[in-house]
């Protein structure tokens, strides 16, 4: 049997406990020579790429959901402060929140469109694509593309026939691959965490999808071993209806190349916030001649009325002459470059937009007084960097049709035949529509009406055609302005505004 997966090899665990940074098993593809090599001795290789994927894969995308959520592990698990009265405060920043919803906000806000040029197919699509809500289901994948580097769909028909494509959870999800050129998805594997056993092993539901059945397993744990097949149905797509969206070749985050940026901010922010709350509760040195309370506890009286009212007020002593003695009171504070802190913070900052190529929108530079060329250029290697992941997302939305499409080999309600649909990004931007129009004109360009509505945020070519006939046919003067026009408040009815006769 001929099997090229490097989980079999016997890799070390993620930095001896450590999260991050992560071993290259955490974010390996899984590759066999044939579906046979899965199903062979009661499905014993299955079993164990089922164990490496919860061992190793799971935890990688763990971290990488902690930081989308502002739950960074690495500030939370440093250690304590040794010092009991010292502030310890752990300043998480969810930079990869940011990041991942530009990144899915920029491909997929305006919803991608889909097109064939047959109009029976378009309608169809059309009714698949609405039926499933495709642009949220899009921009949900996309969103997860960006944080984990990867996303999956399942498609499936329900009980009343209804062909349904729906999100799949990363931590539940994986596609096997041959290990052909081509690399193409040989079965697709869910497993559902159902339950917590009384010795607190979690388990798992697992189905493995193929081209032609779901098989089904009996619960398992994370142990694994062995699996006992339950049941098999069939599914007609002719292909494994589970597909695998990924940001690049290398199934990389958006921000999982700058966790260590965002640990090093999220480090100095916080120990800045333990400096300037520590200035606050500083050490009290009080030096001279002077007389505490009287009584045992004169001293611990002292403290804590300059701890509950703010005030030192103490009685000097005297010299063998009868002179008063000088007291001397101040605060003994750690010394700290607030300066230098601050520029450190900042190039922290700008790093990790820079570095993870997505353009900081909170810079000044970002103003609405900036060209659109301007603009374009501030987002250059943003849009360099997206390209790859359009590309990969635009082949795996492909799939998605082309399994639409040859599930009507068997069954109603698909693609009579597979046909391409050709599908369109239109990134989410701000554009200077205003200089475009202006330059065109000046150019001596004519623009149609219709495009020039379709420029306008209230209203449309349609609406407003049909606004300008209705008032034509109404017999309104359409060049006098509206604010010549009033209406009677008592019947509604339009009266002249112009000179009283």
């Amino acid at each position: 049997m001929a099997v090229v997966n490097n989980f079999e090899r016997d890799i070390k665990s993620i930095m001896n406990g450590e999260s991050f940074p992560f071993d290259t098993a955490s974010n390996i593809n899984y590759l066999v020579s044939s579906l046979d090599d899965l199903t062979n001795n009661n499905y014993l290789m299955l079993g164990k790429i089922i164990k490496h994927f919860l061992d190793y894969q799971v935890p990688r995308l763990q971290v990488l959901d902690e930081y989308s959520k502002g739950l960074n592990s690495t500030i939370y698990s440093r250690p304590k402060r040794q010092e009991e009265n010292k502030a310890d405060y752990r300043r998480a920043h969810n930079f990869g929140k940011i990041i991942a919803q530009f990144v899915a906000g920029y491909t997929t806000s305006v919803p991608v469109k889909y097109t064939v040029g047959d109009d029976s197919e378009q309608k169809l699509i059309d009714t698949f694509n609405e039926y499933n809500d495709v642009a949220t289901l899009d921009n949900e994948l996309m969103y997860d593309v960006a944080k984990y580097g990867r996303a999956y769909e399942l498609q499936y028909r329900d009980e009343n026939s209804n062909n349904n494509v729906k999100l799949s959870n990363v931590f539940e999800t994986f596609v096997i691959y041959d290990n052909t050129i081509e690399r193409n998805p040989l079965a697709a594997v869910r497993l559902v965490e159902i339950d917590t056993l009384d010795n607190n092993q979690t388990q798992y539901s697992v189905s493995l999808y193929t081209d032609n059945e779901i098989i089904t397993f009996a619960n398992i744990t994370q142990a694994v071993g062995s699996l006992k097949e339950t049941d098999s149905t069939p599914h007609f797509y002719n292909q494994v209806p589970i597909i695998e969206y990924s940001s690049n070749r290398y199934r990389t985050g958006w921000y999982e190349d700058v966790i260590s940026l965002i640990d090093a901010y999220d480090a100095v922010n916080s120990d800045t916030s333990n400096y300037m709350t520590d200035v606050v509760n500083s050490l009290l040195v009080i030096s001279g001649d002077f007389q505490a309370p009287n009584g045992k506890d004169g001293v611990s009286q002292l403290i804590n009325n300059i701890k509950q009212y703010g005030v030192l007020a103490l009685q000097s002593g005297t010299d063998r002459e009868g002179n008063s003695t000088s007291i001397d009171a101040k605060y003994i504070n750690p010394e700290f470059n607030s300066t230098a802190s601050e520029n450190y913070q900042q190039r922290l900052f700008k790093d990790i937009f820079m570095m993870s190529n997505v353009p900081n929108l909170a810079d000044e530079s970002f103003g609405g007084n900036a060209s659109g060329v301007a603009m374009r250029y501030k987002i250059f290697g943003f849009e360099q960097a997206i390209a790859q992941t359009m590309n990969s997302f635009k082949r795996s939305l492909g799939r998605r049709y082309e399994l639409l499409g040859t599930l009507t080999s068997n069954l109603k309600g698909g693609l009579s035949n597979y046909v391409p649909v050709n599908v369109t990004f239109t990134p989410n931007l701000p554009y200077a529509v205003s200089e475009e129009v202006q330059m065109l004109t000046n150019a001596g360009i004519p623009l149609s009406r219709k495009t020039m509505y379709d420029q306008t945020h209230f209203t449309d070519a349609t609406t407003e055609e049909n606004n300008l006939a209705n008032e034509k046919e109404e017999q309104l003067d359409q060049s006098e302005p509206m604010n010549d026009i009033k209406f009677d408040s008592d019947k509604g009815d339009e009266v002249d505004g112009g000179q009283e006769e």
